[in-house]
C-alpha cells in the first residue's frame, strides 16, 4: 500500500468524497443482504413458495425458478433501499461538507490522502441524540477504498476522531454501524467502543427491519 497521509477536508475534495462514500456502502450490500434473509418471514417465503410450488405441480425446474426469483426480487427491492439512502445522505450533510462540518467548533472532516487521491473519509459532530448526562461527539461517514482496507486506515482515521474529540472537550464518541459488519465491530471494540443499544431502520414490509449497533466511548473509563 501506498503512504497516505489524514488532512483535513477542503473543497476540491467534494466529489471523491462524495464518491468513496457512495462506493462504501454500495460493495457492502452482499455481506448485509444474505443475513436478511435468515429472518424467519423471510426464510419461511422462500422455502414455502417453492415448495408449494412443487407440490402443486411437481416441478422442480418451477421450483428452483420461484425461488431465484424471489431471490432476485429480494435484492433488488434491497438495492433500491441502500441507493435511496446513498441519494438522501447525498442530499444532506454531504450535499454541504463545509457547512456541515466546517463552520464552526467542535465538529470536523478528515480524508486519507494517498498519491494525490482520496481513498479514505471519516466525520464527526456534536451527537444529535442525548447520551445520558454527557457531551458527545458522533462519528459518521467512516469509508476506506477497498483496495485500502485491512491496512490501519480505519484505525487512524477513529483515532483522529477520538483524539479531535478528547481535545474539543467531549466526553466521548458515539456511533452506529451494521450488526453483519464484524471487522468494523471488532476495531471499534479494540479502541474501547462498548455496544450501548441496539435499533434497526424499517425497509419495507417485505424486507423489515435492518439491524444496527450503537457504540459508545468513554473517555472517563480510559483514564
Amino acid at each position: 500500500m501506498a503512504p497516505y497521509h489524514i488532512r483535513r477536508y477542503q473543497d476540491r475534495d467534494w466529489e471523491p468524497v462524495r464518491e468513496l462514500f457512495s462506493q462504501g456502502l454500495l460493495g457492502n450490500m452482499p455481506s448485509d443482504f444474505w443475513p436478511l434473509l435468515k429472518k424467519p418471514r423471510i426464510y419461511l417465503v422462500l422455502l414455502g413458495v417453492p415448495f408449494a410450488l412443487f407440490l402443486g405441480s411437481g416441478s422442480l425446474v418451477l421450483c428452483l425458478l420461484s425461488l431465484l426469483g424471489l431471490l432476485a426480487g429480494h435484492w433488488l427491492t434491497f438495492r433500491h433501499c441502500v441507493i435511496q439512502y446513498i441519494d438522501n445522505s447525498l442530499h444532506d450533510d454531504l450535499l454541504d461538507i463545509q457547512k456541515s462540518y466546517l463552520s464552526g467548533r467542535g465538529s470536523s472532516f478528515w480524508v486519507a490522502e494517498s498519491e494525490y487521491q482520496v481513498v479514505g473519509i471519516v466525520g464527526a459532530r456534536q451527537a444529535q441524540r442525548p447520551i445520558g448526562q454527557g457531551n458527545y461527539q458522533e462519528l459518521l461517514r467512516l469509508s476506506v477504498k477497498r483496495t485500502y482496507r485491512g491496512k490501519g486506515m480505519a484505525r487512524t482515521l477513529i483515532q483522529t476522531v477520538l483524539q479531535f474529540a478528547r481535545d474539543e472537550g467531549y466526553d466521548g464518541v458515539v456511533l452506529e454501524t451494521s450488526i453483519t459488519n464484524h471487522p468494523a465491530r471488532r476495531l471499534y471494540e479494540s479502541l474501547g467502543f462498548w455496544k450501548y443499544h441496539e435499533s434497526g431502520y424499517y425497509l419495507n414490509w417485505w424486507l423489515g427491519f435492518f439491524s444496527v449497533w450503537h457504540y459508545q466511548c468513554d473517555f472517563s473509563s480510559q483514564k
